[in-house]
């Protein structure tokens, strides 16, 4: 009975994840839809380019708060599991693939940064707070959100073993790294032409 209520709770982290708070931001604050202007993501990145820092700011903590509160139930729901860090690692990928790809918007999302940072946070919080210093360090030096995301989230897959985590969240982090970096191609396409822009 317990794997029935943990695949409808994987049910509910997708609807929750797929909520496209930049879009629903934009639309209430500014009266803009962010797809239709600057890169035309959903993301935090293009909201504070486009709308300005404070609706950045609160469309990053609302990107990262769906995928971790959807963690932090899991883990006192479902405390008793024999499986209880494989099902979190199974919520944690639900929730960026829920970002990422939301039914509400034709399966047409961000690129997951926040969400993936914040459930690898609620995840292991070693892990979790050594990836935003990897960003944090990569953002002060190269001033470019791309460039700081695609190293931060490859540092969890180093740091994930280095810690000895389970291998289950060691291929996680790979995952998203490699989803991460796909949902990135056209940024990378501008950084190689040198177009790529700084915040």
């Amino acid at each position: 009975m317990i794997f029935f209520y943990q695949f409808l709770f994987l049910v509910l982290t997708y609807f929750i994840a797929a909520i496209p708070f930049g879009l629903v931001l934009g639309k209430v604050f500014a009266g803009k839809d962010i797809r239709e202007f600057g890169s035309k993501n959903i993301g935090a990145t293009n909201v504070s380019r486009v709308l300005g820092k404070k609706l950045g700011l609160a469309t990053l903590l609302l990107d990262g708060f769906k995928g971790a509160i959807m963690l932090i139930v899991a883990r006192f729901t479902f405390y008793e599991s024999n499986y209880l860090h494989l099902f979190l690692v199974l919520v944690s990928f639900v929730a960026v693939v829920g970002h990422i790809y939301p039914i509400y918007l034709d399966f047409k999302g961000g690129k997951g940064v926040a969400t993936s940072i914040a459930t690898l946070l609620a995840l292991d919080f070693t892990v979790g707070f050594l990836v935003i210093c990897f960003w944090i360090m990569s953002f002060t030096l190269f001033r470019i959100s791309s460039i700081a995301s695609l190293v931060a989230i490859f540092s969890s897959i180093i740091l994930s073993y280095a810690y000895e985590s389970p291998t289950s969240q060691i291929i996680f982090c790979a995952i998203l790294f490699v989803l991460i970096t796909v949902r990135h191609k056209e940024n990378l396409a501008r950084l190689l032409m040198g177009e790529e822009k700084k915040l």
